[in-house]
């Protein structure tokens, strides 16, 4: 079934984002009750909802149970914005990983490395921004795992896009440099919600399941 939705811009093939240098991403010009997001996972172990408390950590997982609360959304200008998550920041974001390569580094996502970001309760960002070292909830569980420090690591939240015809809702990453790089969903065995711009490397270093995940449409 059709999303009704209002006229977007051409969305971008992949090969065109990965690299691509200050294209302004595509965005749906006025709110959308994106209701429930469902998530398809390739394990279909880990499929479900986006659900509305984060865990221990502070992050976004996928629902283990039927009864368990769902994350009722808003989609706007490239954002999810929550209506009932546990979270005090009010969009759905993406905050850069404990672990990187180098290259790209940090804050970067590139095709050929296994950087990755933690979904998680993040203060607004807008479209086309930088990684930047906004609110974020899984900055404020505990310590970096990687340098035992306190958590600072960049946040990013207008980095989403929605398809008008079956409601996917895709990402890509903004680099430091103001590129773009396509994103995947990608579910770990703990449930919780990441994006990465390369499976390949990603599973080589760290274990879960891709997932593709869409607007119900029903808030």
């Amino acid at each position: 079934m059709m999303l009704t939705l209002p006229l977007v811009a051409a969305p971008l093939l992949l090969s065109q984002a990965v690299w691509a240098r200050n294209i302004p991403p595509r965005h749906v010009s006025e709110p959308f009750d994106c209701g429930e997001v469902r998530v398809d996972s390739a394990d279909t172990t880990f499929s479900g909802f986006f659900a509305a408390d984060l865990d221990t950590e502070r992050r976004y997982v996928v629902t283990s149970t039927t009864d368990q609360k769902r994350l009722l959304t808003r989609f706007e200008n490239n954002t999810l914005f929550t209506l009932n998550s546990s979270g005090k920041n009010p969009t759905f974001g993406a905050t850069f990983g404990f672990y990187w390569d180098t290259p790209p580094g940090r804050p970067n996502f590139a095709v050929s490395a296994q950087n990755y970001a933690y979904c998680n309760s993040v203060a607004a960002s807008t479209v086309g921004d930088k990684p930047a070292k906004i609110a974020a909830s899984i900055n404020e569980a505990g310590t970096d795992p990687a340098t035992g420090g306190k958590r600072d690591h960049e946040s990013e939240s207008a980095i989403f896009y929605l398809d008008p015809e079956s409601g996917e809702i895709t990402s890509q990453w903004v680099n430091d440099d103001g590129s773009f790089v396509s994103a995947v969903f990608v579910i770990n065995t703990q449930r919780r919600i990441n994006i990465s711009g390369n499976l390949t490397r990603y599973f080589e270093e760290w274990e879960g399941t891709e997932a593709k995940v869409f607007c119900s449409g029903s808030a």
